[in-house]
């Protein structure tokens, strides 16, 4: 008897056992659909903006499908020199998206789907009759979308150029915060026509910056002091990486820049 009522107790444990376990295999399935759900949900339009010098730039728009028409922030992604939009891991749009965010990432005329260029792309680097044009028409863009972005909540993310052309947005007020990475102080004064020996003391503050770079990149970790010194007011943040590698490349070596990046957002626009 007594040998019975053990039996019955092991399989009654065995019995409990496989239940829980199938209602665990279960919830992760669940869990698993939930989130591939909630990554689908996540729209894509491939656009054209016109900007004042006729020039075409490419865009790509992200927003929730269930939110497109609900107003909400937007974070503008700017990519570095001879890359594309494409240079966004699709994984961090769809993050931005998710936490309540519409994304455009697009190409600087000169890359990608947008207009070419008769001269040497070198001159995006520095002229400023050219790629900050780019942003102002997306600027423009974006607020003529008044159903759908909330145009006193827009934040810019570039790397290198991009980060230039992400903190020119800034000074024109076009953007509440900015994050750059490995961007140059020559960089954003060319793009602002300033003599840095005449005007720095006397220039108008970038408010809310967020500034990453490698400390073996070149001078880009003292480039960001003397323009968090010259031209940047609080909130200001410096995150300097012991590696000479550079913007996107940087973000690849240190992934979790990515959540760097979205709690700066979510404290700071």
């Amino acid at each position: 008897m007594k040998n019975i009522n053990l039996f019955l107790i092991l399989v009654c444990c065995l019995l409990l056992c496989a239940c829980s376990s199938n209602s665990s295999q279960k919830q992760n399935v669940q869990n698993n659909v939930e989130k591939k759900e909630k990554s689908s949900l996540v729209q894509k339009d491939e656009i054209t903006i016109n900007a004042a010098d006729g020039k075409q730039i490419s865009a790509n728009y992200f927003y929730a499908q269930d939110k497109k028409n609900n107003v909400q922030p937007l974070v503008i992604l700017i990519h570095q020199f001879k890359q594309t939009k494409e240079q966004w891991a699709q994984s961090f749009i769809d993050t931005l998206v998710n936490n309540g965010y519409k994304v455009l990432a697009y190409d600087i005329r000169g890359h990608g789907k947008s207009s070419k260029v008769d001269y040497d792309p070198v001159k995006l680097l520095t002229d400023p009759e050219q790629a900050p044009k780019d942003v102002d028409a997306v600027i423009a863009w974006a607020r003529s979308q008044k159903s759908s972005i909330d145009s006193a909540r827009i934040g810019a993310m570039g790397t290198s150029i991009g980060g230039n052309l992400a903190c020119y947005a800034g000074h024109m007020r076009y953007t509440k915060t900015t994050i750059t990475i490995s961007n140059s102080k020559e960089g954003f004064e060319a793009f602002l026509g300033i003599d840095p020996r005449k005007m720095a003391s006397l220039f108008p503050r970038v408010p809310s910056v967020f500034f990453i770079c490698g400390s073996k990149d070149g001078q880009h970790e003292q480039d960001a002091k003397e323009m968090i010194k010259d031209y940047i007011f609080d909130p200001m943040e410096l995150k300097v990486y012991d590696t000479d590698k550079h913007g996107m490349y940087l973000i690849e070596q240190y992934p979790e820049i990515y959540t760097l990046v979205l709690n700066w957002f979510k404290k700071n626009l």
